[in-house]
């Protein structure tokens, strides 16, 4: 059998190239004619004529914003209410399409196309991801069914959808995979303190540069939507998991430190000067501080020679503490801050909203027709990966697939307790769906070769006896060796 001439890396790059097509198809050509009728040019949901009525008057005074909206509680009108990235990325691309003084059909033309190129565009940072996770392979299937995602996703994503949504996602996606990237190499290059006091940077560059993007991604993500703090708990959440998961193994924390303080630091720096209110900044601040807190009583700990076990002891005193702290100097603001998770978990009224319905009991009656409709067969296989996935990562302890683990359980989460939550959790189903095909095409005899080790300095590296792998049989293993 003859070798075939085409590279993987370009067999995947056309791969993804079709698939990035066939999606502004489905977003763009099928819809085409219920967007364009005769002379005018129809949106897609009450949102999207509120977002371009706001960057119409963008576009004309950019980059100022009239504080006044006279459509908004008619006929007294009703103040414009905090920055949105979105609205002013829309209408910086206009004005530059539009040469600083665009037409009126410029401005609905750039309008209805721009959240079907977003949605499109997030099949690129899907692929990455999944390839970083796992392989090239399972990349090129996260992409392929991320593409064909229905429901949430392409509803959200599709022409004349001028809102928020797709670039959501798009910002998300783009973060997480930048953190995950910084957390897989800091790791593998075993960065530490030591390193950054003596400048090293052939070690430092790579997982700095990762958490710059990632925080700055996290910060538009956070200028964007203003239920963006469920990606700062997401972060958190996954720092404290892996603190306490590194520091019983005896396995140093300084990576996570590192990481996680340049993630939230530029997030902040992203964020303050646009968008001031107390809850966001206590909020970044209190996640800033916390990588710091939690590598400090690690080393702590470690310096003492006290069992691995008080870690997470201490760690849940600190906690109680700073919450009891936080209610005596502010009542209000803690309470502001517990507010914010019913983003994800709508009570009285807001049920009434057909997008804060539960995920699996549309109209209060359990079906898995929404889950169906959203995900298919996908939304079912990804338990069975996500399971996998939990196995393995308790067994080998791998802190970038824990975050991935932590992410999908989040907003998961979200999506049964909210539908709308939906077009997020259609990339973690891409992703999760993806790696489980991957499982099944390797039971079947396909075959990838090993994935290239991240490249670690001569003088960090240690020798180590090679073991012998077994011969024979099917070994399934979360392994990347084994991808």
């Amino acid at each position: 059998m003859t070798q075939s001439r085409f590279s993987p890396k370009f067999v995947a790059g056309i791969m993804v190239a079709l698939f990035f097509g066939i999606a502004l198809y489905l977003r763009i050509f099928l819809p085409y004619d219920q967007i364009f009728s005769a002379d005018w040019i129809k949106l897609v949901g009450t949102d999207s004529y509120y977002h371009m009525r706001i960057i119409d008057n963008l576009v004309h005074n950019f980059p100022r914003l009239n504080s006044i909206d006279p459509y908004m509680l008619y006929p007294s009108g009703m103040p414009i209410g905090s920055f949105s990235f979105f609205d002013y990325l829309l209408a910086g691309i206009i004005w530059l399409v539009g040469l600083g003084s665009p037409t009126q059909h410029t401005v609905d033309m750039v309008g209805v196309y721009f959240p079907a190129v977003l949605g499109t565009l997030s099949i690129i940072p899907v692929y990455f991801i999944g390839k970083v996770l796992f392989n090239r392979w399972v990349g090129v299937l996260a992409a392929g069914l991320i593409t064909l995602s229905p429901g949430e996703f392409l509803a959200r994503s599709i022409l004349g959808r001028a809102d928020h949504h797709c670039a959501e996602v798009l910002f998300t996606t783009i973060a997480m995979l930048f953190l995950i990237l910084a957390v897989k190499i800091a790791r593998e290059r075993q960065l530490n303190l030591d390193h950054l006091k003596h400048r090293d940077w052939g070690i430092i560059t790579k997982p700095l540069i990762y958490s710059l993007l990632a925080g700055i991604f996290l910060g538009l993500y956070l200028l964007t939507w203003l239920g963006a703090l469920l990606f700062v708990f997401i972060i958190f959440l996954y720092l404290i998991i892996q603190f306490i998961i590194d520091h019983v193994k005896q396995k140093s924390t300084d990576y996570l430190c590192l990481v996680g303080t340049v993630t939230f630091l530029i997030a902040l720096i992203v964020f303050a000067p646009l968008f001031q209110q107390k809850v966001y900044l206590t909020s970044l601040i209190i996640a800033l501080l916390t990588p710091i807190v939690l590598s400090t009583v690690s080393r702590l700990i470690t310096s003492q020679k006290l069992k691995p076990a008080y870690y997470p002891l201490s760690l849940m005193g600190l906690g109680l503490a700073g919450l009891a702290i936080l209610y005596f100097i502010s009542p209000s603001l803690l309470s502001s801050m517990l507010e914010r998770f019913s983003v994800i978990m709508p009570v009285g009224a807001r049920l009434t909203i057909l997008e804060a319905e539960p995920f699996l009991f549309p109209g209060g009656d359990f079906s898995f027709l929404i889950a169906w409709l959203n995900f298919a067969t996908g939304f079912f296989l990804s338990f069975v990966s996500l399971g996998i996935l939990i196995y393995f990562v308790i067994k080998q302890g791998e802190a970038d697939r824990t975050l991935f683990i932590v992410w999908s359980l989040v907003i998961l989460a979200a999506t049964l307790s909210m539908r709308r939550f939906a077009y997020y959790f259609a990339i973690n189903v891409a992703l999760l769906t993806g790696y489980f095909s991957w499982l099944v095409l390797q039971f079947a005899g396909f075959k990838e070769t090993a994935a290239e080790p991240v490249q670690i300095p001569e003088k960090m590296k240690k020798k180590t006896k090679q073991k012998k792998s077994r011969k024979g049989g099917f070994n399934l293993t979360g392994s990347r060796a084994n991808m």
